[in-house]
């Protein structure tokens, strides 16, 4: 008897803990957990004291409150990889309390085995490439589609009851809005058609209670990125910080949403803002770092005339046409055809179909009207995300991670909602009708089962790729801290090191490194300038020409030519020596003027 009611009191943390458990041997035995870009790489070197010998509280992609937390625990244990840690307990986190909550609406036992196997196939197969190879755009969007789960499978009718269920859902909106704010607030229309969706499906919707209710969670949400936002600008008031912000911005806005023009057709608007070819070059490879004169300023001016010589070259109407084709395909268009987000968009689809379909009342009560008042909540929540989608793809920007991201939340809002109107149903209708439900459950199970091996061999060829790519890497960064070399600084050349990336939990070095890229989105920042004054150099272009311990690295085949037009312009012959091959994979230099 002891032992039924333990398990009656604890069952669902029980279930959770199992599929947790299951997830977690299966991707840490067949896996080693990698970042998925050099983006989080470089993150977690700032944070570790990788980047300038000491943890860092602003690592500029954050908001302030928790980088500086993240930093604290590097500061109390440098030697720990802190900030995989942090990655995977929001990942693994967001999944168990979506997958409790579940397990809560559902009152039998064979019904929370087949919820809990059927959910776990499915969370796999949608999520396994991000949980082993780990983004923070991702993470933030896991945590705000957990967050949308809870709030739409909330069972409480009392505003008290209800705002207090609600306290992790806050805390997770504000923690996805602190770990990546693009993202948050790209998903933002999402959560307030959520939260009207929620509102519009009380019986009394302008009761008093309901106002405090609702206002109240949002309340806190705004309150809470308020105040991480209100942090964050103090951290990073002073003059250095805000004049890097904004060539941060100007520099994203025209690497991740404009082309750069080319010199000779737009030589007059190049020649007009004094920018010389050979400078031109350094921001066409990257290396713009090289270069003092490429300010905040002159990237604002860049990106602007990209922006208009874009619209001029394809005008606003015949974007706006091929947006909506392109958005179509990625829709509706199945596995085998380009363009198609498969299986996202299918299962999307059938959502938005079961959320309508399990929209009758269990006791029939009067079901045109609730299939009415349903398709008018679906079709507001189906045009925002139109919308949003719409504005991705005109902007030439929905990578992998945005685009998983935008469905990731979708799926929290409609699944949450088909998991109530299910529950309901179970509970208020016969046996016969019973069928609906179950059946729906049985297809999202089936799709699990269908997207599972497919997940699995993208996580396979992930890892593969990412491990074959990095043992070049590995022995180039080996080669360049070890002996007399720990004492020289090396500059990167940018598109020499992108491809490399780091293992979350394997060989954690948190010492600091003597190299750094010549580019990038940490370059001019108070941090890079800190990580050069700790090797002594406060001018990169005299730095590289003057000093014997300054070299410069590329991979082999790469064209150092550019180095000599853009000290040339500068006034100054210089001659480029190869001093040193690594592996026959990559040439280190040493430039000196004639």
């Amino acid at each position: 008897m002891v032992c039924k009611a333990f398990w009656r009191k604890y069952e669902n943390l029980i279930g959770t803990g199992l599929l947790l458990l299951v997830l977690l041997v299966f991707t840490s035995v067949r896996y080693d957990y990698y970042f998925d870009l050099n983006d989080d790489v470089l993150m977690k070197d700032i944070l570790a004291g990788v980047y300038t010998g000491e943890p860092e509280s602003r690592n500029i992609q954050m908001i302030w409150p928790v980088s500086a937390f993240l930093s604290l625990l590097y500061r109390m244990g440098r030697g720990l990889p802190w900030y995989g840690i942090f990655l995977c307990l929001c990942h693994f986190g967001s999944i168990a309390l979506i997958v409790h909550r579940s397990l809560c609406l559902c009152r039998r036992i064979p019904g929370k085995a087949l919820l809990l196997a059927g959910e776990g196939v499915l969370l796999g197969g949608l999520l396994l490439p991000h949980l082993v190879s780990v983004q923070y755009t991702v993470t933030s969007a896991l945590l705000a589609s957990a967050a949308a789960f809870l709030f739409m499978t909330t069972d409480a009718a009392e505003p008290g009851d209800f705002i207090r269920k609600n306290v992790i859902t806050v805390f997770l909106a504000v923690l996805a809005y602190l770990v990546r704010p693009w993202m948050l607030l790209l998903l933002l229309p999402l959560i307030c058609a959520a939260g009207l969706i929620r509102w519009s499906g009380e019986e009394k919707i302008f009761a008093r209670e309901n106002w405090i209710k609702y206002l109240a969670v949002i309340g806190a949400v705004l309150a809470g990125i308020g105040l991480g936002q209100l942090c964050h600008q103090i951290a990073y008031g002073s003059a250095e910080w805000k004049t890097f912000l904004e060539y941060f911005n100007n520099r994203t806005e025209l690497y991740d949403f404009q082309t750069l023009p080319e010199y000779e057709k737009h030589r007059d608007f190049y020649e007009r803002e004094g920018l010389k070819q050979s400078e031109w070059e350094l921001l066409d490879n990257y290396n713009f770092g090289l270069d003092p004169a490429i300010d905040e300023k002159l990237l604002g001016a860049v990106a602007e005339y990209a922006a208009a010589n874009r619209s001029e070259r394809k005008p606003f109407m015949q974007k706006l046409r091929e947006s909506l084709g392109q958005y179509y395909r990625r829709m509706v268009y199945p596995p085998w055809r380009n363009e198609s987000d498969f299986p996202w968009s299918w299962l999307v689809i059938f959502s938005y179909l079961a959320a309508l379909v399990t929209a009758v009342p269990a006791q029939r009560k009067r079901p045109a009207l609730c299939f009415f008042q349903a398709a008018l909540r679906l079709l507001f929540l189906l045009m925002v995300r139109t919308v949003l989608w719409i504005w991705l793809i005109y902007r030439d920007r929905v990578p992998v991670r945005i685009s998983h991201s935008m469905y990731l939340m979708e799926l929290g809002i409609l699944l949450g909602l088909v998991l109530v109107q299910c529950a309901r149903l179970w509970r208020g209708a016969a046996d016969r009708r019973r069928l609906l439900p179950a059946g729906i459950g049985i297809v999202y199970a089936l799709a699990g089962f269908l997207i599972l091996p497919r997940a699995i061999e993208a996580a396979d060829t992930d890892v593969a790729a990412k491990a074959a790519a990095n043992i070049r890497y590995e022995r180039l960064y080996s080669c360049l801290g070890s002996g007399q070399r720990r004492e020289n600084f090396y500059f990167i050349d940018v598109y020499s090191s992108v491809a490399y990336t780091e293992k979350l939990f394997v060989n954690v070095d948190n010492s600091l490194d003597n190299y750094d890229i010549m580019g990038g989105w940490v370059c001019k920042s108070p941090l890079w300038h800190k990580k050069l004054g700790v090797f002594g150099i406060t001018d990169v272009q005299e730095a590289l020409a003057e000093r014997d311990d300054v070299f410069y690295v590329q991979e082999v085949g790469a064209d150092a030519g550019w180095l000599q037009r853009y000290y040339g312009e500068c006034g100054s012959e210089v001659q480029i020596h190869l001093t040193e091959m690594v592996e026959d994979e990559f040439e280190i230099y040493r430039i000196s003027r004639k």
